[in-house]
């Protein structure tokens, strides 16, 4: 009979200890950091010229992205490495939780029909042109996520003395799979609320 307890103990022992911290900081970094960032925005008036982010209602309504993206983060680091390797981990977990991320940030910083320096608001009515766009902004956005992976791996590897490999295939291949994978996520997002029907 299937054991879940079991199984969830053999499957997070399966990477040495430094990567089991890892996806919890991912985690609490898709729960904490975009909020926190909210809150700078809200703090200082000057941000708020630049650009101007929702009301904490509008936070809270929206939070279930950064829920579901912690939840993609934790669901892939379920499957055992003989299933998936490591490159498809971060095209599927990483670029999914990416692409949830950046849909919290458009919504909550009002990209989409306000008037800050970043507005798509008069792409919001041609859903191809405003898809185009948002995958221009994803690649930013992804590549910005991405690096905040690698500088994990350098510290835990020149610091803490933990294996990686630190080669710059290694890195590059990082990089491109949580940017496909964010792209393929922003696609399914885009097709669920804007693809289907005018925006």
């Amino acid at each position: 009979m299937f054991n879940p307890i079991e199984y969830l103990i053999e499957n997070i022992s399966w990477y040495a200890p430094i990567y089991n911290i890892s996806w919890v900081l991912f985690m609490i970094y898709a729960l904490t950091l975009p909020p926190l960032l909210l809150w700078v925005f809200h703090r200082y008036a000057a941000l708020r010229e630049i650009q101007p982010p929702q009301t904490w209602t509008f936070h809270r309504s929206a939070y279930s992205y950064l829920v579901g993206a912690a939840l993609v983060i934790f669901g892939f680091r379920l499957i055992p490495y003989w299933i998936f390797n490591d490159k498809i981990l971060h095209f599927m977990g990483g670029g999914l939780s990416i692409a949830l991320i950046y849909e919290y940030f458009i919504l909550n910083f009002d990209v989409r029909e306000g008037n800050g320096i970043l507005s798509l608001k008069r792409l919001v009515n041609r859903k191809y042109s405003y898809f185009l766009a948002n995958l221009i902004l994803i690649f930013f956005f992804s590549s910005f996520f991405s690096v905040f992976s690698e500088l994990y791996e350098f510290v835990s590897k020149y610091i803490a003395s933990f294996e990686f490999d630190s080669s710059g295939l290694d890195t590059w291949m990082d990089i491109l799979s949580n940017l496909a994978g964010a792209f393929i996520g922003y696609f399914f997002i885009w097709l669920w609320k804007y693809g289907t029907k005018k925006t």
